[in-house]
């Protein structure tokens, strides 16, 4: 079956020099909800921009649904398409509901938006002017209009840019609802926001995927590590560990154990500095997180 989004050697480079993309290439499988995950610059809403035919490959091919971007036959793949633009615009002088009836229109006068409302529960708020809604709200509303002809393939470009925290995190159970039973994308620099709504992550880094796959596949053989914190400081900590013989280095206030085992070395570790007259105040596995797995594939 071909994947429902294609990459393949993709590069773009803009007028100015810039590199957006550098043979970039990553599929997305029907069905499956994937994650670009990057820092601001590297690439993710190129891609975005790329798989509606706003801009054109410089070399390598996009496809969306098995149909090349730039063909004649695009058109109508492209209505199968639903995306949440970065920060989208917003029409202060409309309600809630004449959005909704605009966004409806474009995909033709047969298309009505009462399940999408209903799927992000804006019914109450129908006749509230945009320009009073919170930027929470405003956020549900704009996933409301991607989903309102139902699409195959939905992508989200940041969808929480710009939003506080608590926020960010009320609007993930609506995206987890807008992304069941369809092809989803999510761009997005949260590493959390990634692994709460996503099983599959590509990881961007200067317009290149660096590294592809599930969670799982990508930490698999990276080395489990210790988190450690003492009264102390992180120094006491480093040189007591040094004695030890167990490479550590310090990261945030605490220290970083190179372990083969934290669950089970865990355990020794805590009684060898303990012994040391080390008051430990935190003992415990981390998990592995990005910026592990950029490092591994350019080892």
């Amino acid at each position: 079956m071909a994947p429902a989004i294609a990459f393949r050697s993709v590069t773009k480079r803009f007028p100015n020099g810039t590199l957006g993309l550098a043979d970039a290439t990553w599929l997305v499988a029907e069905g499956a909800h994937a994650c670009l995950l990057g820092s601001s610059g590297s690439g993710k809403t190129t891609a975005v921009r790329m798989l509606q035919a706003a801009l054109r490959p410089t070399g390598g091919s996009v496809l969306l649904l098995g149909v090349p971007v730039d063909g004649p036959a695009f058109r109508q793949a492209r209505s199968r398409l639903g995306i949440v633009p970065q920060l989208p615009g917003m029409y202060p002088d409309l309600t809630a509901g004449e959005y909704m009836t605009l966004a409806a229109r474009l995909y033709g006068d047969e298309i009505r938006p009462d399940r999408a409302i209903d799927a992000l529960d804006l019914g109450e708020y129908l006749q509230t002017r945009m320009t009073y809604l919170s930027p929470n709200f405003q956020r549900r509303l704009a996933l409301a209009a991607a989903l309102v002809a139902d699409p195959d393939v939905l992508v989200l470009d940041e969808p929480t840019a710009g939003l506080e925290p608590d926020d960010a995190h009320d609007l993930q159970p609506f995206l987890r609802e807008a992304m069941r039973g369809r092809t989803a994308v999510l761009c997005t620099h949260r590493e959390q926001e990634a692994r709460a709504l996503c099983q599959e992550v590509a990881i961007l880094r200067a317009g290149r995927v660096v590294a592809q796959g599930t969670w799982e596949d990508l930490t698999r053989h990276i080395r489990p590590r210790l988190r450690v914190a003492a009264r102390q400081g992180a120094d006491r900590v480093l040189a007591e560990l040094e004695r030890l013989n167990l490479h550590a280095e310090a990261a945030d206030g605490a220290v970083l154990v190179s372990t083969a085992d934290p669950q089970q070395d865990g355990a020794a570790v805590l009684r060898q500095l303990l012994d040391a007259g080390v008051d430990v105040y935190e003992c415990a596995p981390v998990a592995p997180e990005v910026k592990d797995i950029v490092l591994e594939a350019y080892q």
